[in-house]
């Protein structure tokens, strides 16, 4: 089995009150190994011991202000598979027996010969090696439990988008999230934040696509009271905010370019300054961006930012795409929302599952999310009324359509809706929306809308 962590990654950590044995051991091993470290007592290392940590002990037995046997056990009770070698000058049977007795790795005695020291340091580093691969890969493989409940799916892009978080969750490198509107970039990041090695500290997200641009800087970098009109109080930006932590920026493409700019600098520098401010702050956290578009030679995109926010990539596959998990995924929030709303769950149905897989879906899980919310609500229980209202809604922030066109698509879709909850009854339309028949008549001719298209069939 291959290791997962290097030799080199492996120090080895000396710890004896005489000075001249702490300098020739050092030099010594410094010949053989990487990361060689020497202390005169235990007490200055022992809160430097956590679980997992690449280290080898080697230690005297008897120190004015400490015992050998009661540091290891110390050591042992943080982490019972660290390996301690003691070495000591009065050696004799019992006292390798009371060693052994202690959790003790070796029994070292001196004047220690140097192939024996060296046989025992590369068997301890090779036991140490082969514990921290075993628990690197335990931990890969409850973060791939994990995983599985909050990233839902089984296709291939799934998996792959699973094992890329997994791998790079412990790295702390910037990484670049594709995808679609709606299909779960920032749940993505989340996960990648909460299997990092820096999952305590603050996770924050800023959406660029809502700021408005005289604004931006001052959410990424903060301000100062009385740095502008309204600046009633200092605020701490956004980078300075997720100190140790990730900052999440989603939609990115839509900072401008002036804002890029700034961004450049404060990463490649590592530092800010607040709005209103010269003191400099030092910044330390990871950065994932999101984007719905290729940024790759996009004249409205920096490319020198870009090669700094892109030194990982994941891609998150469209809904449409994920034909084998459409079922699973609506089953899941369908159940979830009628827990919530207190209705019983309705199996799918051949039909059902026909017009699911029929679907686009746009919106990609965030839409599925919402059509399980109409399914599970008592008066809307049929897909073809969830699914076209989902069809029939307004994005009143398209900034394509003017005014008139956004009033005219809301009435459409008020009169499909209504026409759809009353099986195409015109009378109780007429009545719930307070409309004359003659004007009724007109709106459904002026939207080429067929109220027989709404009548029961049963």
């Amino acid at each position: 089995m291959a290791n997962l962590i290097d030799k080199d990654d492996i120090k080895i950590i000396i710890i004896d009150d005489d000075e001249d044995i702490r300098i020739n051991t050092v030099d010594l091993l410094s010949t053989k190994f990487k990361q060689v470290e020497a202390y005169s007592s235990p007490k200055k290392i022992i809160d430097k011991i956590s679980v997992g940590l690449p280290v080898v002990i080697l230690t005297d037995l008897r120190m004015p202000d400490a015992d050998g046997f009661e540091f290891a056990k110390k050591v042992h009770d943080i982490d019972p598979d660290l390996p301690v070698i003691l070495m000591t000058g009065y050696g004799d049977i019992s006292i390798a027996v009371d060693a052994l007795k202690h959790g003790i790795y070796d029994f070292i005695e001196k004047p220690f010969e140097i192939e024996r020291l060296m046989d025992s340091l590369h068997r301890a580093i090779e036991k140490r090696m082969l514990t921290l691969s075993l628990l690197d890969m335990q931990q890969k493989l409850d973060d791939n439990r994990n995983i599985e409940h909050q990233l839902i799916g089984f296709c291939p892009g799934m998996k792959q988008l699973k094992r890329d978080i997994v791998d790079l969750a412990p790295m702390a490198i910037p990484v670049m999230i594709y995808g679609e509107t709606g299909s779960g970039k920032e749940l993505a990041a989340r996960c990648l934040h909460a299997y990092s090695n820096s999952s305590e500290a603050n996770f924050v997200a800023l959406n660029c696509a809502a700021i408005p641009e005289q604004l931006a800087e001052a959410e990424l970098f903060g301000y100062k009271k009385g740095a502008f009109t309204d600046a009633k109080n200092s605020r701490v930006g956004k980078l300075e905010y997720a100190k140790d932590g990730t900052l999440f920026l989603d939609e990115v493409e839509s900072l401008s370019l002036a804002t890029q700019a700034k961004l450049l600098r404060a990463l490649s520098d590592n530092v800010i300054t607040p709005i209103g401010s010269n003191q400099e702050i030092k910044i330390n956290c990871r950065i994932i961006s999101a984007t719905k578009d290729d940024l790759r030679n996009n004249e409205n995109f920096r490319q020198d930012l870009f090669f700094r926010l892109q030194v990982a990539e994941i891609k998150i596959p469209p809904l449409r795409e994920r034909k084998e998990d459409i079922v699973h995924l609506f089953e899941v929030f369908s159940i979830q929302n009628c827990k919530t709303l207190g209705t019983n769950y309705r199996p799918i149905t051949p039909y059902t599952l026909e017009k699911l897989l029929a679907y686009s879906w746009p919106g990609n899980v965030r839409e599925l999310i919402n059509v399980t919310t109409r399914y599970a609500i008592k008066h809307c229980s049929d897909i073809d009324y969830a699914l076209e209202s989902e069809e029939t809604i307004v994005d009143l922030d398209d900034r394509s359509k003017t005014l008139k066109e956004l009033v005219e698509n809301y009435e459409s879709s008020v009169i499909k809706l209504k026409l759809h909850e009353h099986k195409g009854k015109v009378g109780k339309v007429l009545d719930e929306l307070s409309l004359e028949r003659r004007t009724f008549n007109q709106k459904l001719n002026k939207y080429g809308i067929n109220t027989s298209d709404f009548k029961s069939k049963n």
